[in-house]
């Protein structure tokens, strides 16, 4: 098998049927935070939850930017083009940075964030947080039982 670019080797390799993956993903339930969000990906979330009660009093029940993350899954979800990705991540790291509280830790998180879900969050991955994850939503409207964090 020849093969004429490096996205239709990495789409062989994941086994990915859909042809386009910078395209919208449609024909999927309408996106529910409660069903369809981790909120924070890669253990930050799931960590939190964690937390003892003692700690969670004083700082919250949940991360203070959890929405920031909602927001972003949204638009994973979905999926949608190069442009639309970046966009995406971009808002990512200004929400991130702003709902942190502290000016230069929140920038510092924003920035780690933003490069972590860039370069992790690519459509080529078989991840459940990838850009246009909705796809794995066909037929069913609960996350995928191979969600690193599960919603508590």
């Amino acid at each position: 098998m020849m093969f004429q670019s490096t996205h239709e080797i990495l789409a062989f390799i994941n086994g990915r049927t859909r042809p386009d993956l910078w395209g919208r993903i449609t024909g999927i339930p309408e996106f529910d935070p409660e069903k369809h969000s981790d909120g924070c990906s890669g253990g930050m979330s799931a960590g939190y939850a964690e937390l003892p009660q003692e700690i969670r009093d004083q700082i919250g029940e949940t991360l203070r930017w959890r929405t920031c993350c909602v927001v972003h899954d949204r638009a994973y979800y979905y999926g949608g083009s190069r442009a639309e990705k970046q966009a995406a991540d971009e808002a990512l790291k200004r929400c991130v940075a702003r709902m942190f509280g502290d000016e230069i830790l929140g920038a510092l998180l924003g920035s780690a964030m933003q490069i972590a879900v860039t370069i992790g969050g690519l459509p080529y991955f078989t991840t459940p947080y990838r850009w246009g994850y909705g796809e794995d939503f066909r037929g069913t409207d609960a996350l995928p039982a191979h969600a690193d964090d599960k919603k508590e």
